[in-house]
């Protein structure tokens, strides 16, 4: 891009504000993204780089995988756009200085230098695991926030710029071009590495000494190699020669920082620092000696420590006036000198005991304050690796961590990272999301989480006698914080020998009394007393784990069919069953599981109920009441939040949904449910480049479920964009549940109108589904198509599509979805013997009866063309009617119409418009965009109603030409005048 940029010039939808600066990798612009109104950083690319098809290829590539970094310290990369003029890159605006320029006005203090070295080597160490090297760590490159937060730049990007000759960084002060694989990188001089001065291959380790030269730089207020040029640099980079020491320029420097700066600078890539984590490690635990010594400092009184230094000084020295070269007065006698030889001596015998009592009380409060604490707070998450079974029998493998983990879920004081958590911190480790967790990989998860402590337990065999072990570990210190053990003589006493450990380890990691005996449902209860049936469990929640809901429903069932009792297992299978759309057989097993929920601890019998008030009584309130008592009862628990978005969403309170879900996604920053939510209920405000951005980080993080995949299909339907909605049809193509991609390109077809690709499209989901064995689901496909055709007046074949609905299931939703077909086809008969089975089904269900069912009914009412009665009927579903808001809103308009109130009728149908995101594919749009048309002619306003139908032709100008709908329309269009 060779134009200069002025401020309000626009790259497509970011306007120009000002120029920032300018570097090796181009020119920085501040602007503002128009679409989502906030502010950002456009770095454009030099032409040559542009123009470099290979470098672009690289840059574009590197730029991904930096992307795909999701860290504090780490500029977030937006996008990488392409204008006619050229490409840049967007990215996010940090409001705060250089580096360079804190540096500028004087040397800095040790512990902010620690700050802003962690903070680097934190982000180092992060773009290593994901395999990009910075290869360009210098001041220039980071920037500092106003909060003090501390961002690194261009990550992955400076080998981009293969300058055909010697370049020089106007931003650093002497820079050169080094030759590496796969060509030229430009290097700046002063913060190389002897490798990559030599142009030798380069790993993390080379960003680890050049930030060992900006730490040293920031200490000294010098560079460590110096020379008047750069070849005389690079030979001080070179050769053995070791750096003057940093105590050389100043005294504030701490010997331990000054050994971590040496060790950082090794020219020997071997004697360096094998890692950034090991320097941030480092780091770390002198930030926290120097914390720690600047404390005790701080609460000791100053006269103390003049008090024990001078009574030292004065003993050693002999100065005073104890000992027999004290001076005697002259006007004493000897029994006069004794006694008060024998008062100085008590005097100081007190000023001595005073001064030990002291040094004792701040010993004392010292370690009290920060001795490594022995017991947990209700503040510490701990993470439990998995049990280490030296039995040689498999049932144990699995089922022991997984007894564990449910036994201590029960308690409000516990945080335990659920294993979904730990499947999410094993992929940022480059690790397999399957690995065992062993007691090494337990505390690095801690580590890197910022976690306390990892408990890990252990089984083996003495004879027929089995040994049970729980130890709690600091993970900072590596110290025992608890440690429980049991013996048992049988294998059938292993899981309630280990309930009871548990129990007796909570006390020592710190818990009440109180909230054990409260919170301590036995474990044969809480699970199940035969190991086989944990076992299997055990192997379906692995596959809940992965996402893999209808793989892991058999395995659920097999484990109740085994422990007919095991009302955990219900309860999860409850869960499976609704994720898979089998509400139907959710509801069953949700039923089991509430039969059995005095069984459970707390937090189960919690979970269980709001489950059963929500897919059997259907009790709206009570279901949103058991939630929030949830919330209260175990405060650090995100399921509650999740749940409540997910019914929030389905209740089209998109707000409260957004709400929910960001609690559910801080409570659990990995949680890919979270994040979906989250992307819904922005799609719900018509926020949909929130949404995609939500959806985009989450699968940044390798976060990723079917619902993110929905959202991104509909917000590129609403936007036209044909090449990423194919992207989303491939994704889900082969999968089990493949029958919700055929589905979305249904709903898509029949909103442009092309009712039989439509029909194709949902044929095809049903014998998906069905093949599957999705009995419910199939059904409700079948039931959605009829209602479908009847609402574009294709009556026809609704007759043939709710018998097939039925005749697969007869679940809650089928059975309302097919009355609500044959209701507007004028059906009576057999829409009131469906209606009357729903209401002896289900009595008690909120949106049933004060949302479906009235619906239903005032279809009917219509069709006998009593529209004052469907009116009222419809009055009653205003408090919850968003929950189908589109259906109740055209249906209410079309009373309108039929009563001639074209003012209200329009209100209703433009509600619709105003609200695309709530159902972004709905063929009910283009309907309102119709009933909007008819409501102007209504009002005699026929330049609106003319620009409303033209509307709705742009829409369906690719639809079934015999679509009824489409020629009733184009006959009311012909007879405007």
């Amino acid at each position: 891009m060779t134009e200069k940029l002025h401020a309000n010039d626009t790259l497509l939808h970011y306007r120009i504000v000002s120029k920032l600066g300018a570097g090796a990798m181009g020119e920085v612009y501040l602007a503002e993204d128009t679409k989502l109104n906030r502010k950002v950083a456009l770095k454009v690319l030099p032409a040559d780089v542009a123009a470099n098809r290979d470098r672009m290829e690289r840059f574009v590539q590197e730029a991904q995988t930096a992307s795909a970094l999701n860290h504090p310290n780490i500029i977030t990369i937006y996008a990488i756009d392409e204008t006619p003029s050229g490409y840049f890159m967007v990215t996010e605006f940090i409001d705060g200085e250089r580096l360079r320029d804190r540096m500028r006005s004087g040397i800095m203090k040790v512990g902010e230098v620690l700050d802003v070295a962690i903070q680097i080597a934190s982000s180092l160490s992060a773009a290593h695991e994901a395999g990009i090297v910075h290869r360009d760590i210098k001041p220039e490159n980071i920037m500092l926030r106003r909060d003090g937060i501390l961002k690194v730049l261009d990550f992955g990007l400076a080998k981009l710029v293969e300058p055909a000759g010697d370049y020089v960084d106007p931003e650093a002060p002497t820079s050169v071009p080094i030759r590496t694989e796969p060509g030229v990188l430009l290097g700046t001089t002063i913060y190389m590495s002897p490798e990559q001065a030599r142009g030798l291959q380069i790993d993390g380790r080379t960003d680890i000494f050049s930030l060992g030269v900006l730490i040293y730089e920031m200490l000294a207020g010098q560079l460590p190699f110096t020379g008047s040029s750069k070849i005389e640099i690079l030979a001080a980079i070179l050769n053995d020669k070791k750096p003057t020491p940093i105590s050389r320029y100043t005294h504030e420097a701490p010997a331990e920082l000054e050994r971590i700066v040496e060790k950082a600078l090794a020219k020997e890539l071997e004697e360096r620092y094998q890692s950034a984590k090991d320097l941030v490690i480092d780091l770390r635990q002198l930030k926290k000696r120097l914390e720690i010594d600047a404390e005790l400092q701080r609460t000791t009184p100053p006269d103390s420590f003049e008090a024990a230094t001078s009574s030292r000084i004065t003993s050693a020295t002999g100065t005073t006036t104890t000992g027999n070269t004290a001076p005697q007065p002259a006007a004493t006698s000897s029994v006069e000198y004794v006694v008060n030889q024998v008062g100085l001596h008590k005097r100081g015998v007190v000023i001595v005991l005073g001064v030990l009592l002291l040094a004792l009380v701040v010993t004392g409060f010292w370690y009290f304050k920060h001795a490594p604490a022995t017991t947990l707070t209700e503040k510490d998450t701990i993470v439990l690796a998995d049990f280490v079974n030296t039995t040689g029998d498999p049932v144990f493998d699995g089922t022991l961590k997984q007894a564990l983990a449910v036994q201590l879920e029960q308690s409000p004081f516990l945080n335990i990272f659920s294993d979904q958590r730990v499947r999410e911190a094993l992929r940022f480790m480059n690790r397999s999301p399957d690995e065992r967790v062993t007691k090494e990989i337990a505390r690095e998860i801690c580590e890197r989480q910022g976690l306390k402590a990892f408990l890990a337990g252990s089984i083996s065999s003495l004879g027929s006698h089995y040994v049970i072990t729980l130890e709690a570990t600091n993970a900072q210190t590596g110290d025992t914080l608890a440690r429980q053990q049991a013996e048992v003589d049988s294998k059938e006493s292993v899981l309630s020998a280990l309930g009871s450990t548990a129990t007796k380890l909570r006390e020592k990691l710190g818990e009440s009394l109180a909230s054990i005996q409260q919170y301590d449902t036995p474990i044969s209860q809480a699970t199940t007393s035969s190991l086989e049936a944990l076992k299997v469990y055990s192997l379906g929640v692995e596959q809940q784990l992965k996402g893999n809901y209808i793989e892991a429903i058999p395995l659920l069932k097999r484990a109740t069919e085994m422990d007919p009792k095991f009302a955990r297992a219900y309860a999860a299978m409850s869960s499976m069953y609704y994720n898979s759309r089998q509400f139907e057989l959710a509801a069953e097993a949700s039923r089991k599981a509430y039969e059995l929920r005095d069984r459970v601890g707390e937090s189960e019998r919690l979970y269980i109920t709001q489950v059963y008030y929500d897919n059997v009584t259907g009790e709206l309130e009570k279901y949103l009441e058991t939630l929030e008592l949830w919330k209260r009862t175990y405060p650090r628990d995100g399921a509650p939040h999740n749940n409540l978005a997910v019914k929030y969403n389905d209740l089209g309170q998109f707000d409260k949904a957004a709400e929910e879900a960001r609690e559910a996604i801080r409570l659990n920053p990995n949680s890919a449910s979270g994040h979906s939510l989250l992307a819904t209920s922005f799609v719900g405000l018509n926020q949909f480049n929130e949404a995609r951005e939500v959806i985009n980080q989450a699968l940044s993080r390798k976060l990723e479920n079917l619902r993110m995949h929905q959202n991104l299909y509909r917000i590129a339907f609403v936007a036209g964009d044909l090449s990423t909605m194919k992207q989303e049809i491939g994704w889900a193509t082969g999968r089990p549940d493949e029958y919700a991609a055929q589905s979305w390109q249904g709903d898509g077809a029949a909103f442009l109108g092309q009712v039989r690709k439509a029909n194709e499209f949902s044929e095809r989901a049903f014998d998906l589904a069905l093949h599957r064995d999705l009995k419910d689901v199939a059904g409700q496909i079948a039931a959605a198509t009829a209602a479908r055709n009847a609402q574009f007046g294709d009556c026809g074949k609704v007759k043939e599509q709710t018998r097939k609905a039925l005749d697969t299931s007869h679940g809650q939703l089928t059975l309302a979805l097919a009355a609500n077909a044959l209701a507007i086809c004028g059906d009576s008969g057999q829409t009131e013997s469906i209606v009357s089975d729903l209401v002896k089904r289900f009595p008690t269900d909120t949106l049933l009866n004060e949302v479906r069912l009235p619906l239903i009914r005032a279809h009917l009412e219509m069709q006998r063309g009593n529209s004052t009665q469907a009116l009222q009927l419809l009055e009653p579903t205003r408090p919850n009617g968003k929950y189908l808001l589109f259906p109740i809103a055209y249906l209410r308009g079309q009373v309108y119409l039929a009563e001639r109130k074209g003012p209200d009728a329009a209100a209703q149908f433009q509600e619709i418009l105003d609200h695309r995101g709530w159902s972004a594919l709905s063929y009910f749009y283009p309907l309102a965009q119709l009933g909007l048309a008819r409501a102007a002619v209504l009002q005699g306003d026929n330049g609106k109603a003319h620009k409303a139908y033209e509307d709705f032709f742009a829409l369906w100008k690719d639809a079934d030409p015999d679509t009824a709908l489409l020629v009733e329309a184009k006959k009311e269009y012909a007879q405007l005048k």
